[in-house]
């Protein structure tokens, strides 16, 4: 069942994703797995995910997952009745390397620092978006960061307010970034953002459960 009002984001739990929880996020993912085959494989591999089975992405996915070491490789949110609705990537930037060839060159330390992790990619059960499940997962972020004492913590958000801004929103909105604490450091295109949080930018009260 969907939720009923915004605040439903409150009552999500956020758990970093284990094998014990491949199941759940090969469900949320379903059939298209997630976007066109995707995966969340796109920022490890371009467009090369989707030149190849789409069950080669699945099982990259399901084996990060499979190999999981905390605080990586993704969050996972699931509803009160455990149905899984949203996800979140979370994971070394260096291990990107689609990322650091597209926006590298924008970013503060030019993609170099090894240290950096991201949370590039958010995918949202449909019924369960606009209910605050984003936030939730990006609260869980700033809590695992903190537990694990990473030193910076990057995305690389759409900013909805500009003009013509593009609709393809998978790797999360400005506000919500900016809602919990985040600070804005570059802007690879008029549209899109590159925030950070780290010791420098404490985190402002955030709504979900920190995964553990």
């Amino acid at each position: 069942m969907a939720p009923s009002s915004a605040a439903a984001g409150e009552n999500v739990t956020v758990s970093v994703v284990t094998s014990g929880l491949s199941g759940a996020l090969a469900d949320l993912f379903g059939r298209s797995g997630a976007s066109n085959g995707c995966w969340c494989q796109y920022w490890l591999l371009g467009p090369e995910y989707h030149r190849r089975d789409r069950g080669l992405n699945r099982a990259a996915l399901m084996d990060e997952a499979a190999r999981s070491t905390p605080p990586g490789p993704g969050l996972l949110a699931r509803s009160p009745d455990g149905t899984a609705v949203g996800w979140a990537r979370l994971t070394p930037r260096a291990a990107l390397p689609w990322l650091i060839a597209r926006l590298g060159r924008h970013l503060p330390d030019g993609g170099r620092d090894d240290g950096v992790w991201s949370m590039p990619c958010f995918f949202v059960r449909s019924r369960w978006r606009s209910h605050g499940v984003m936030s939730a997962l990006i609260a869980a972020g700033i809590g695992v960061a903190t537990d694990h004492r990473l030193p910076v913590l990057e995305a690389y958000p759409i900013d909805p307010s500009v003009p013509g801004a593009t609709r393809n929103r998978y790797t999360g909105v400005l506000p919500a970034f900016l809602q919990a604490g985040f600070a804005e450091v570059a802007r690879p295109s008029n549209d899109r953002a590159v925030v950070r949080y780290g010791p420098s930018h404490p985190c402002a009260s955030g709504s979900g459960r920190s995964a553990r």
